[in-house]
């Protein structure tokens, strides 16, 4: 009789465990997709705005989403250590990628910009495992510096076998910065929540992104008429989606999964932000950047069944 009970309460846990991570995988991968469309929006806003604009814009205008939703939904402030964390976390995702990347994407195409960051799923993970302190298989260190290597041999080949340009450095530097704060803000939603983890990062980013874009306009003294209807759904995209709702789906799904095993959906937002530079922006991609994609697709998929075969043992 025992044995039937510890049975049916394993078989629980199992089956709430699988419904965890499927839902992780669902609310990962609706904020993939969200993400994938960043740098081709960004390239239009570019159109007609300046990048300091673009990037400056984005956090403070999720940012007073994000104030009004915490205020809306009288969200408990966090414990200190929570509220430093959440603040190193915004560094990454609110100032240096948009920063670096809307800079960058004035002379690097969509496409070659999404192929570099196909990097930040095995960073992501990597910065995920060393917060935890979690001891990661052999697999797994193979196949991300296997991932790395195919992007420097990207940057080299890109450039001719001279210095990549900087507009790559910029991009992959963003990634970095923007992997850690993935992975502290996947560890984060655990505790607090997906949705509430994103609202307090920006919402503890708002003051310095708004200080830094009111002087912004000062100093160029104020924003030009900018008639062009996609420059403005390109900006209102970055606000709204890149920077806000895209995050709140993909912190809730690494709170479900994972942030090491959810992590490597992001995969996939390559791929799909590729081919969105070559039907949206008409960009022209070259064999290079399907070898590069399928070999890091190759590395992700490694990275993700040594996690896996290392927790079935």
């Amino acid at each position: 009789m025992e044995g039937t009970r510890l049975s049916g309460s394993l078989t629980n846990v199992y089956e709430l465990d699988s419904r965890r991570e499927l839902q992780g995988w669902v609310f990962t991968s609706i904020g993939v997709v969200c993400f994938s469309l960043s740098f081709v929006t960004a390239r239009v806003a570019l159109r007609g705005f300046d990048p300091e604009l673009i990037a400056l814009a984005r956090g403070a205008g999720a940012g007073l989403v994000a104030l009004l939703c915490v205020s809306r939904g009288r969200y408990p402030l966090p414990e200190p250590m929570q509220i430093l964390r959440l603040c190193t976390a915004a560094v990454g995702i609110v100032f240096i990628f948009p920063i670096l990347t809307t800079f960058a994407l004035q002379s690097v195409p969509a496409s070659h910009a999404a192929t570099i960051a196909a990097v930040l799923p095995l960073f992501t993970a990597l910065f995920g495992i060393l917060r935890r302190r979690e001891r990661a298989p052999l697999g797994f260190w193979l196949s991300a510096a296997s991932g790395t290597l195919v992007v420097v041999w990207f940057l080299v080949s890109r450039s001719n076998g001279m210095a990549p340009e900087l507009g790559d450095l910029l991009i992959l530097v963003a990634c970095v910065a923007c992997a850690y704060g993935y992975a502290e803000g996947g560890l984060l939603s655990r505790e607090i929540g997906g949705w509430r983890a994103i609202c307090w990062i920006l919402a503890f980013s708002t003051p310095l992104a708004i200080t830094l874009l009111a002087s912004y306009l000062l100093w160029r003294g104020g924003v030009r008429r900018i008639d062009s209807a996609p420059a403005w759904t390109g900006l209102f995209y970055q606000i709204l989606v890149s920077q806000f709702l895209g995050f709140a789906f993909y912190y809730r799904g690494l709170a479900l999964g994972g942030v090491a095993k959810m992590s490597q959906v992001q995969q996939f937002q390559s791929v799909l932000a590729v081919l969105a530079a070559s039907v949206i922006l008409g960009e022209r991609l070259d064999l290079r950047i399907w070898i590069v994609s399928g070999l890091l697709l190759l590395a992700v998929v490694a990275s993700r069944w040594s996690l896996r075969y290392r927790s079935e043992q």
